[in-house]
């Protein structure tokens, strides 16, 4: 086990917790608190280890939590869905993908005077386990529980009150920061500390996620489900939407995160100014350029050169920044060799990995890390699960008429859209955006199963009621 004593505590509080949430609210409504709840305030670093297993940290915890609250309270809900019918058969493709990998790196190696060990079948279990559990099973939950466009709102709501709830939280870092230098909230409730990033002479606020940059990608999602909320017109706090608006957009900015703050303020903002479909068109342009830019990359295609040397007009320190991640890639891409399909099994024996350090100083880039471990085959496996949930709805929309469902879906693409770029650039930190997929499929899937509610009962009620049935 790994952890405090306060922190151990606590995720084994919120197994009853997530039960207790599935016997009493709507499953939509259960499973948007069980997921936020777990991601957004169960402690970092502390785990349950299992033999042979991946350690039961926070993550897998609150996935494991949805999925069996949703076996015993909404059984039928989970058995219509066909489990294995939809993306999370790709685990199997990915425990295969595991097996050819370990099979072409049995063998130690030598990477700058270490000796690295090579791949078994503990490795596969292990890393097929990761697979399935932070991968196949939060997007079959939100597959599962989340089939109609009361169980998006419900999603929206909640994430608009969670992210309130988090710029209170932030500003509370923020300002503790300034008398005690260094303040955590996860140091001062759960006893664990992250290791601190400053920006601009001021600590980077983490609240009770990975990093900064993970809390300003969450409050960036926080934030679009706002402004959704907001174009639909739909009034769900005793303050004004517009004001909730305001509110989580100080608690972006207080990130001071770039990305973060471009990917939140930027798709807000083109809530505010375009129709729903063009919308969801910018989330299927993310998505397809995160999904193509590995392979455009490794062939050479891709413009990374004019792309520098076009930053290089606007600022010259963030032209630098973009080349040397630029440098990066390069240095792992030609390592990759023979393992280009399946690559080197684990970080440490990617060559060259220990150039750029371990840990937080490590390569950059989800992407090509990925591929330096598993090969652009795992990386495009993984890329699938966002690609094909984002096409699958742009493709339903088209025979769409009702707005309120149009602009719900719009905002879901977005964020997987946002996330799936973000992966280029930054780390995995959390499977939020694989569980976003999943409702993205389970409520596009809907499309053309009924007449939708008439506009005027959708448009006019200031208030929304989730479900009138506890598993409908």
């Amino acid at each position: 086990m790994a952890g405090t004593v306060r922190a151990l505590l606590a995720l084994l509080l919120f197994v009853p917790f997530a039960m207790a949430m599935f016997q009493r609210k709507p499953r939509a409504t259960a499973a948007s608190i069980v997921f936020l709840c777990g991601i957004g305030f169960l402690p970092e670093q502390a785990a349950f280890d299992l033999p042979t297993l991946p350690p039961i940290g926070k993550e897998y915890l609150t996935y494991l939590c949805a999925l069996a609250g949703g076996m015993i309270y909404r059984a039928k809900s989970i058995a219509s869905a066909r489990p294995g019918r939809g993306l999370e058969a790709l685990v199997v493709l990915m425990l295969v993908e595991n097996i050819i990998t370990a099979f072409m790196n049995p063998d130690p190696m030598w990477d700058e005077g270490k000796l690295e060990a090579g791949l078994g079948i503990w490795d596969v279990v292990a890393k097929t386990g990761d697979d399935a559990l932070g991968i196949a099973l939060p997007y079959f939950v939100g597959r599962a529980l989340f089939r109609t466009r009361q169980d998006a709102l419900v999603l929206m709501r909640t994430l608009g009150m969670v992210g309130l709830v988090y710029t209170v939280l932030i500003v509370i870092e923020v300002a503790g920061s300034i008398p005690f230098k260094v303040f955590q909230l996860g140091e001062r409730v759960y006893g664990i500390r992250q290791q601190p990033l400053w920006r601009w002479g001021v600590i980077q606020p983490v609240v009770f996620l990975d990093n900064g940059l993970s809390v300003a990608t969450f409050m960036a999602a926080c934030l679009i489900a706002v402004a959704a909320l907001i174009k639909i017109r739909v009034e769900w706090l005793p303050i004004r939407a517009t004001r909730a608006r305001l509110a989580v957009a100080f608690g972006l900015l207080m990130t001071r995160s770039v990305a973060g703050n471009v990917y939140g303020h930027v798709l807000t903002l083109c809530f505010a100014l375009l129709k729903a479909r063009t919308i969801a068109a910018i989330g299927l342009g993310l998505v397809t350029l995160s999904c193509t830019y590995p392979a455009l990359r490794t062939a050479d295609l891709f413009p990374n050169r004019k792309l520098v040397e076009f930053a290089q007009g606007l600022d010259r320190e963030r032209a630098r920044s973009l080349s040397g991640r630029f440098d990066e890639e390069d240095f792992v891409l030609e390592g990759l060799g023979e393992k280009y399909w399946f690559g080197w099994g684990n970080y440490v024996r990617t060559p060259g990995a220990e150039t750029f350090g371990v840990g937080e100083v490590g390569i950059d880039g989800w992407w090509v890390n990925r591929i330096g471990t598993h090969g652009i085959i795992g990386v495009q496996l993984h890329y699938a699960i966002f690609g094909w949930p984002v096409f699958l709805a742009w493709r339903r929309m088209r025979r769409l008429r009702d707005p309120v469902l149009m602009a719900l879906l719009a905002a879901l693409m977005v964020m997987v859209g946002m996330r799936s770029v973000d992966l280029l650039l930054n780390g995995w930190w959390n499977s939020l955006p694989v569980f976003f997929a999943g409702v993205l499929t389970g409520v596009s899937s809907s499309i053309g199963r009924g007449p939708p509610p008439a506009m005027s009962t959708a448009l006019a009620a200031p208030r929304f009621e989730p479900s009138s049935s506890r598993d409908a």
